[in-house]
């Protein structure tokens, strides 16, 4: 009996020593990775803005080959970071999967550039403008805060004018919301460099 209660009280003291736990900090892959993903979309934001701003119709009739050059960057840096950080082991395959939409993309606006950059770029960029409102009402109604709903408001109005203003007046257009676009971009930035300290 004395034995046991003996044995029950070492147990405890056992126990009491074995609850203290030292966690260290870990560099995480995901984290690099991420912060690479987020260069990428910062970048590609800021060239869609330069384009608008400086847009021309001549400009607009070269400029295809930079988005094809920007393109397949995107789709090495993806597929090599997929085969250095053998992202196949741990069955993540979003990188392999950007880097094939990359790669079919630069061969589509190769292909297609002149009628993209001419034509289409008032509805594509139309339809940028709506999912970046469709997204800040998201966060206006999560957070409910007035800035997201203004943003949300600019969007929608800046992408219906894209669709149905006349040529004429489309090229100062794409100057208002490539700066719209670049003013957007370095708010978001700020925020997400102040999220992650």
């Amino acid at each position: 009996m004395l034995m046991s209660k003996n044995n029950g009280k070492n147990k405890q003291k056992q126990s009491k020593k074995k609850e203290e736990v030292v966690v260290l900090e870990k560099i995480n892959e995901r984290d690099v990775n991420d912060t690479i993903n987020d260069s990428l979309y910062y970048l590609i934001g800021v060239v869609i803005a330069m384009v608008l701003i400086f847009a021309t119709r001549e400009f607009l009739s070269s400029i295809n080959y930079l988005f094809v050059i920007v393109l397949a960057v995107i789709a090495v840096i993806q597929m090599v970071n997929f085969v250095m950080d053998r992202e196949y082991e741990k069955r993540n395959y979003s990188g392999m999967v950007i880097g094939i939409m990359s790669i079919w993309m630069a061969m589509f606006v190769f292909k297609y550039g002149d009628f993209l950059f001419l034509e289409m770029l008032p509805v594509l960029v139309s339809l940028l403008l709506f999912i970046v409102a469709t997204n800040s009402f998201t966060k206006y109604f999560d957070r409910r805060l007035t800035g997201n709903l203004v943003i949300s408001i600019i969007s929608l109005v800046l992408g219906v004018l894209l669709i149905f203003v006349p040529k004429s007046v489309m090229y100062i257009l794409f100057k208002i919301t490539g700066v719209y676009i670049l003013i957007m971009i370095l708010v978001d930035f700020i925020d997400y460099r102040n999220s992650r300290k």
